[in-house]
Parts: structure tokens; C-alpha cells; sequence
């Protein structure tokens, strides 16, 4: 079904967001949106999204939950757009849109054209079943005589969203008839826009059959006097038929006074452009796309009726527009209509045609049999048109009256309907950037899980974990003489954090000219280490190259307690013997360089690392230690490993 709604203003993101929170949770959901680049995207009704987006979140389902691919969790969004739908009470539309699934499925299209005119920004795909039979493929197989099943061919300007729809058939077959439904892919074609797709559905479809023979059947029982076309055609005055070389073999008394005579024997397509469907017009086209309304719009503009009439001064004046050329444009909302500034088709001044297209084998000929598209009485006096020319036994002439009454205000509700839409749009943007900035500066205070915790709520003690062994670095930061020293320390700083965001590790806190670092958590990584190190090295190499301030850094790796502290200004803190004793190889370095313990130093070496050894010393709090400098790492191993 594409569904009606799937083009609507959210395309069945917000359906995936609150059916996936409910079923796997918050941070689940979280962890997502994350891997499909929105993490702080709050999904709305009111809002659209990328046509990409959808795909994103199902490939970054599949690859966190690790159950089935994407093209699954596409199937599985599908089925709860369907959910969404009936939750909301747009089911009983669809409901009553065909009695049997087949039918259903051929109806598609019409309902699609329908409902463009309340979702104006809707790409609705087009839907159309080019075979169908009381027994299925499957079925036959199996030796089982109530089956049946159809051939659906599918086109959307949407590029992978073919599973997207399989999903919805399933739920709809199940959820409206009761059906079992198979649905397999026979042909995807993918190269040219749109994009289409065959599917083969198998299903219980006897009853469709049963209900077309019966009619075809009654039809041919019926008896007739000879009837020719052209009191076909004073039925519908806008009425054509087309012979099978495409050529308008005749047309309605209306349609001709309009747009001349000369279109008879000539090619529809160079008087006509197709509107709707979308599609190449073909014989065989108009075979496939009976049971669908086709829109028209004529390429040359309607002969207005010019007649002069007198005027109570004596003199003549037209009874209509002057001139063809100065017909307004159409436009999507009309304005009143007593104003005659504009009218309500949008971006149109030819004539436009509704109806359908239904062929006639004896003949061997094509009836487009219409009505025009007006929709109050400013449209009619563009098209130099008047009531008696409108059918008595279709509703058109009630549609135009019927919109003349009603325009006004139905003009200032969509006026209004439009602006707040816009305000809406405009507050959910803000809200997003707003939340983007807030997030921004949550993980620069705090890590990225562990702020992802807290946001749901949970104790700040749940965050608290031990780690067996992790790196911890300390630099001093002293500046150099003769500077401004608000303007420097603000510009090292931010250097330094520049240089940090490069390597995977986690800054812990600034305290008194000393910026504390540490690898390994809250997230393990095996070479945390070597991560600290690469940042120290690169830390000194540019504060001899800026030198604007020295650097004095000490590391130690060892088992530490990390967790945040505090709820009024919280803290990501660590506490062990680990950061007492770094802090003590930070004291004893040197500036300009790294001083690191022999425990540090053994873990180094495994990087390929270059360290001498500095000797034993009384470190305070610790005895005498054994500790080393870090000089740098192999050139072997500096292109193999960041």
C-alpha cells in the first residue's frame, strides 16, 4: 500500500520510533538513533524526513539487536505503520476501500489521487495489479484448490522501500481480511525513476474471481439497440476516444468548441500531457491502468467565449476574460472567489480532465471518458465555460457551486491550517538545535554512556563501575613568561582538548593548571595505553612547536573506581591508588617531558614505544620506584597504528 499515509508528513518514522521504544526500550532506541546519524531527532506527525532516513534505522537496527538484516526490520516497520494507522483511526478508510483484498489493492491508486489534495507534499506511489486468478502459484504446488492469488506492480519515487510495502500488505491482509498472504519479489528495477517493482502476492482469492465472472457475465447478457458513440458522447461532452495508434478519433461537442476541431485524427499526446498516472501512455498502458483515474491537462489553452454584450452606456464589452494570455496561473489554495485573482489547480492554465480510461474490444478503441476539473466559479470563467455545459447526471455542476459557497472560508483554514504548520515546523527545528547544543555539552562534562544513562533517569550510583586496569595521565601546564594570561590559558587549553578528541580516550577535569586524562575508561579499550600515550606525545611535540606554554605529564596504568559524583553538578570521578600514583610521576617529571612508572612501561613496549630508564626514586606515598621516560615509538610502528 505504499500506504496512503507512507507519503504523508512523517513516512512511518514516528511508527518505528514509539513501536521500537515499547518493545526493546529507551536506550535501545537511543543506541539507533544514534547509528543512523538522528540521535537528536525528536520524530513528529508534523514533520517530513528524509526518504533515506527509514532505511538507516532499520540497517542500524540490524546491526545492534544482530536479529536478521535490514530488509527485516523494514518488513517490521511496514507492519507497524499498519498498527499506527488503525491506533489512530485512519484504518476506517481503508477499511471500506475494497471488499475483497484484490480489489483493495486495485483501489489504491484512486485513493492515493484522492488524498493529494489534503497532503499536498505527498509522493504517493502508484499501485497497480496487471494479473490476477482464483489459484495461487503456491497453491498449485500444493494441490490445494482454494487459493488464488495477483500480480502487483509497484512505483515510487522512493528508492528501497519495496520491503517496506511487503510489510504492509502482510498486516493489512491480516488485520482487514484475514488472509494469509505470501508475497514474493519477482522483479526489481532499480536503474530509472521510479522505481519499480513486480510482486507476486498468494492469497485466498476466489471470491474476487467469482464476483468479475458474475459481472462480465450479467454485462454480456444484456441487450442493447444500436448506440453509436456520438450519443455516447452527448452524455459526456468532454468525452474522447482514442483508436489504438493513440490518435483521437472523436470527442465530445464541449471539448471540440473548446479546443478545436483540429485535434480530431491527431496524436492525443500532442494536445494532452498525462498528470496522472505516472506513466508512459502505450496501449498497452491504458489496458493495465483501466480500473485507475487518469488526469489530463490540455497543452492549449481553452477558446474563450468573446461574445460582446451591450452595456447600459451604449457601448459592447466581452462577457469574459479579454484575452486568453492574461488568464492567471493556477495555484494550489485558491482565493475567494468573488475576487477573481486566482484560481485553485496548481500551476495549470490549460483544461483539465478527470475520468477513465476504459477500452472497448469490438471497436478495438479507447474511451477517456471525463469531466472537467473546476473547482468554483472563477475556474469557469477562465475556462469560458458556463453551467449548462456540465453534465446533469455527474455532480460537477454541484462541485462548482458547491465551492463557490464554501471557498472563503475554507480558504482561511488552510490559510491558518498553513501557518501554524509553519510555526510548528519552525518550533521543532529550534527544539532540535536546542537539544543538539544541550547534548553538546552534557558529553563534554560527562562521558558519552555514561550521560546517556542519567538522561533516562537512573541513579547516579548505577554509573559507578571497577576497572582492573586502566591509563591515567597528568600534565601541568605552566605558561611561558611575558603573557596575556586570560587570552593563553583559554587558547591552550582548547588546543590541548583539540588534540585529545583524536585519540579514544576521556578527559577527566582541569584543577589548578593540571589536566587529567584517562584511557581505558568508561569504556575498555585494549590499548588503552598506547591511546595515552600517543596523547602525550603529541602534547609535548606541540607545545614545543607553539611555545606559548611547557608541559610536565606523568601516566600510570593500574585498577581504578570511576563513576559520577555529586547530582547538583555532577562529576565523572576516579578514585584508586592508580590516580595518586600518576599524580606522583606527573610531580617528578621534567618539563617538556613524560615520566611514566615501570608498570607503564612494560605495557608500552608491547606497542612498540621507545622508553629508557630513568632510574629509582622516592616517590612520596609509594617508597622507591623504578620509573622511565617515554622518548617516542618506532618509525615501523608509527604507520601500522594511530
Amino acid at each position: 500500500m505504499g500506504c496512503c499515509f507512507q507519503a504523508s508528513c512523517t513516512s512511518g518514522r514516528t511508527v518505528c520510533s514509539q513501536d521500537r521504544r515499547t518493545e526493546y526500550g529507551e536506550l535501545t532506541w537511543e543506541r539507533v538513533k544514534e547509528e543512523a546519524g538522528c540521535k537528536t531527532t525528536e520524530f513528529t506527525n508534523q514533520k517530513i524526513y528524509d526518504d533515506n532516513l527509514i532505511i538507516r534505522l532499520a540497517e542500524a537496527c540490524a546491526n545492534i539487536l544482530e536479529h536478521g538484516d535490514h530488509l527485516d526490520y523494514l518488513r517490521i516497520f511496514g507492519r507497524w505503520f499498519v498498527r499506527f494507522c488503525s491506533d489512530r483511526n485512519y484504518d476506517k478508510m481503508l477499511r471500506i476501500t475494497g471488499r475483497h483484498f484484490c480489489q483493495f489493492l486495485t483501489e489504491m491508486d484512486n485513493l492515493h489521487s484522492q488524498m493529494k489534495y489534503g497532503f499536498p507534499k505527498m509522493k504517493s506511489p502508484s499501485m497497480v495489479v496487471t494479473e490476477y486468478d482464483s489459484r495461487g502459484r503456491a497453491n498449485r504446488t500444493r494441490g490445494n484448490s482454494a487459493g488464488g492469488g495477483a500480480v502487483l506492480l509497484y512505483r515510487s519515487v522512493r528508492r528501497g522501500y519495496s520491503h517496506y510495502l511487503m510489510g504492509q500488505l502482510l498486516q493489512i491482509a491480516n488485520d482487514f481480511y484475514h488472509l494469509p498472504l505470501e508475497v514474493t519479489i519477482l522483479r526489481e528495477d532499480h536503474e530509472e525513476t521510479p522505481y519499480c517493482t513486480t510482486f507476486r502476492l498468494d492469497f485466498r482469492n476466489d471470491g474476487f474471481v467469482q464476483e468479475m465472472l458474475q459481472r462480465r457475465a450479467g454485462f454480456n447478457r444484456t441487450s442493447l439497440p444500436s448506440f453509436t458513440l456520438g450519443k455516447l458522447f452527448r452524455l459526456f461532452p468532454f468525452g474522447i476516444v482514442l483508436g489504438p495508434e493513440l490518435k483521437i478519433r472523436l470527442a465530445g461537442e464541449r471539448i471540440l468548441q473548446m479546443l478545436g476541431k483540429e485535434m480530431l485524427e491527431a496524436d492525443f499526446l500532442d494536445h494532452f500531457t498525462i498528470q496522472r498516472p505516472h506513466v508512459k501512455l502505450t496501449w498497452e498502458s491504458i489496458m493495465m491502468f483501466q480500473s485507475v483515474t487518469w488526469e489530463v491537462e490540455s497543452k492549449k489553452l481553452p477558446k474563450i467565449n468573446t461574445t460582446n454584450v451591450m452595456m447600459p452606456d451604449g457601448s459592447y464589452s466581452s462577457n469574459t476574460l479579454s484575452c486568453v494570455n492574461d488568464m492567471p496561473t493556477r495555484r494550489g489554495s485558491s482565493q475567494a472567489p468573488w475576487t477573481g485573482e486566482r484560481s485553485s489547480l496548481e500551476s495549470s492554465r490549460g483544461l483539465l480532465l478527470k475520468g477513465q480510461m476504459y477500452i472497448l474490444k469490438d471497436p478495438g478503441v479507447a474511451l477517456f471518458l471525463c469531466i472537467p476539473l473546476l473547482n468554483n466559479l472563477v475556474e469557469m470563467r477562465e475556462t469560458g465555460l458556463f453551467l449548462n455545459d456540465l453534465s446533469m447526471h455527474d455532480l460537477s455542476r454541484e462541485m462548482v457551486l458547491s465551492g463557490w459557497h464554501h471557498c472563503s472560508r475554507l480558504q482561511i483554514m488552510y490559510n491558518r491550517a498553513e501557518e501554524d504548520s509553519n510555526k510548528l515546523e519552525d518550533a521543532y527545528m529550534k527544539v532540535e538545535e536546542a537539544k543538539t547544543r544541550a547534548d553538546d555539552l552534557l558529553y563534554s562534562m560527562l562521558p558519552r554512556q555514561v550521560a546517556d544513562i542519567l538522561r533516562q533517569g537512573k541513579n547516579p550510583l548505577e554509573t559507578c563501575q571497577a576497572f582492573e586496569e586502566v591509563s591515567v595521565l597528568f600534565a601541568e601546564v605552566s605558561l611561558m613568561e611575558d603573557q596575556d594570561l586570560t587570552h593563553t590559558v583559554n587558547k591552550v587549553y582548547q588546543t590541548i582538548d583539540n588534540i585529545t578528541d583524536q585519540y579514544s580516550v576521556f578527559k577527566v577535569e582541569t584543577v589548578l593548571g593540571v589536566y587529567m586524562v584517562v584511557g581505558g575508561a568508561p569504556e575498555y579499550q585494549h590499548d588503552h595505553s598506547a591511546q595515552l600515550a600517543s596523547l602525550a606525545l603529541h602534547m609535548i611535540k606541540q607545545s614545543e612547536e607553539c611555545k606559548t606554554h611547557n608541559l610536565r605529564i606523568g601516566i600510570h596504568v593500574g585498577p581504578v573506581v570511576a563513576g559520577v559524583v555529586g547530582m547538583k553538578l555532577p562529576r565523572y570521578c576516579l578514585f584508586g591508588d592508580t590516580v595518586n600514583t600518576a599524580s606522583r610521576m606527573q610531580t617528578n617529571s621534567q618539563v617538556g617531558k613524560i615520566h611514566i612508572s615501570e608498570i607503564c612501561a612494560r605495557h608500552l613496549e608491547k606497542f612498540n614505544f621507545v622508553t629508557t630508564f630513568r632510574g629509582k626514586l622516592q616517590i612520596k606515598g609509594k617508597g622507591e620506584m623504578n620509573t622511565y621516560w617515554l622518548e617516542g615509538r618506532k618509525e615501523s610502528a608509527k604507520s601500522s597504528w594511530k
